[in-house]
């Protein structure tokens, strides 16, 4: 069995960036559900107007909190195959336009492959060729397993949906893989997770099974279906779409958005103690001396970036809540109250204790 896979170093371009219209479509497909899709942004230094501009980007760290939110409202009522049928070709921009352009359904998906961290940070993909099928493997990076059956069923969706939209349906009728009683042939979506009470309601409206308490989250495809060519296959604007995704990815790896910025979100949603540099340099797929030049080239460094978030945090359990000092030092991860003493009282030049009596909260027991 033969197994392809993105090289490492490239699998989160961009630092986790995330298209603003793929949350603006997320919200209104809350909205469209019923739901008050305004409540998904309180408290974010985000709104709803800063999605409307086609290359507007999101931190995943917003994008994680906006899409727990939704799943707060709308996750019962299916919200990740409603989101997967509103996210139609045109919304992927220059991936959507290679992959539809594409000579064959199999170059498509090595598009599709390389390129998707472009359009979904959270997600990696390789794929594997095992007798007549070819198995597509997802994995989920999000760290929030919450998250993992919202972000494996939508995008599985969402990729047979492209799938049924994009195959020349003539040449695939005369070799049996067109949609039989609405469904394609030998295509099944298999997911870990267990089967979802609302899943019912939408098997009918898909256009493959999804089969639950799987050993391995994955798509499977005939292999037949590789050599299909896609609707409006056109080799030289598929070339040309391909260069533009590969300008944008090489884009995203030099510039990196602001590594710094990325981080400090990333570790304020993180409980203590926080990770070490290389832990977090593996998380973003790049080597722990890339990350120190990365972080040199914005006049920060990781330690400064950790000792930051530390001490907001020291701050806001001092100010808001009943905690003692030890049980915050500890919940920070120092294992030595001396030590949590000395760096607080470099962060603000008074003890812990001094810091409580004059700047404390006076309702301590609301909580943070």
């Amino acid at each position: 069995m033969t197994r392809t896979g993105p090289d490492k170093e490239r699998r989160i371009p961009g630092l986790s960036l995330v298209p603003g219209v793929y949350m603006k479509v997320l919200a209104e497909t809350v909205r469209r559900l019923g739901h008050n899709d305004r409540l998904m942004f309180a408290g974010l230094n985000l709104a709803p107007a800063d999605l409307k501009s086609t290359d507007s980007r999101v931190f995943a760290t917003d994008a994680i909190v906006l899409a727990q939110r939704a799943l707060e409202l709308a996750g019962s009522d299916g919200l990740s195959f409603a989101l997967a049928r509103e996210l139609r070709l045109t919304i992927h921009g220059t991936l959507g336009f290679a992959a539809l352009t594409s000579p064959t359904f199999s170059t498509a998906l090595a598009s599709v492959q390389r390129y998707l961290q472009l359009r979904a940070p959270f997600l990696t993909m390789d794929y594997a060729t095992t007798g007549d099928q070819v198995l597509v493997y997802l994995h989920s990076e999000a760290g929030v397993p919450e998250l993992y059956r919202f972000l494996l069923e939508t995008v599985s969706a969402t990729l047979i949906y492209l799938t049924e939209q994009l195959l020349d349906r003539d040449i695939a009728e005369q070799r049996g893989l067109i949609l039989a009683r609405g469904q394609l042939p030998g295509v099944s979506v298999r997911l870990r997770a267990p089967e979802p009470s609302y899943y019912r309601r939408f098997a009918d409206q898909l256009p493959v099974r999804v089969e639950y308490g799987q050993p391995e989250d994955m798509l499977v495809f005939p292999r037949e279906l590789m050599a299909v060519p896609m609707r409006l296959a056109d080799a030289d604007a598929s070339r040309m779409a391909r260069e533009q995704c590969e300008l944008e990815l090489q884009t995203a790896l030099r510039e990196q958005g602001d590594i710094s910025l990325a981080i400090r979100n990333m570790l304020r949603m993180m409980p203590g103690p926080l990770p070490a540099l290389e832990a977090t340099a593996e998380r973003f797929y790049v080597s722990s001396r890339t990350l120190k030049r990365r972080l040199a080239e914005r006049d920060t460094s990781y330690r400064e970036i950790v000792e930051s978030v530390l001490k907001d945090r020291a701050m806001q359990l001092l100010r808001y809540t009943n905690k003692s000092v030890t049980e915050i030092a500890y919940e920070l991860g120092y294992a030595d109250l001396s030590n949590f003493s000395r760096a607080f009282r470099k962060w603000t030049g008074k003890s812990a204790s001094e810091f409580r009596d004059t700047d404390a909260d006076p309702a301590p027991e609301l909580g943070p």
